[in-house]
């Protein structure tokens, strides 16, 4: 596979020779530093280019299901109060009885 040398010496591989020699090594049986000695390529240039390989690739997403307890009761209305007491009302009827028992409460606190 030939590739360019620029005025330093150091050899350019376009894009198609790096897909090339990628995909000759995935499928050698080859150690890195084996197939960069067989092929020409520098052993830190082969490293690189299967890192960048590598992060390319976006990983694959796993899902699980995950099953949920049951939820607790959801309450239409719920009051909380500086004090710290709670009321819930469990059903639309009830909010018209919440003035009066707000004004209780208050009383009593």
């Amino acid at each position: 596979m030939n590739s360019s040398k620029i005025n330093s010496g150091r050899r350019r591989w376009t894009s198609r020779q790096r897909q090339k020699l990628l995909a000759r090594f995935h499928e050698s049986k080859l150690t890195q530093r084996d197939f960069a000695n067989q092929h020409g390529v520098g052993l830190s240039t082969l490293v690189k280019w299967l890192r960048l390989e590598r992060e390319a690739v976006p990983t694959k997403v796993k899902f699980q299901e995950v099953k949920l307890p049951h939820p607790a009761p959801r309450w239409p209305v719920e009051v909380v109060s500086p004090q710290g007491w709670i009321v819930r009302l469990q059903n639309g009827s009830d909010v018209q009885q919440l003035p009066s028992l707000l004004r209780t409460l208050s009383c009593s606190a």
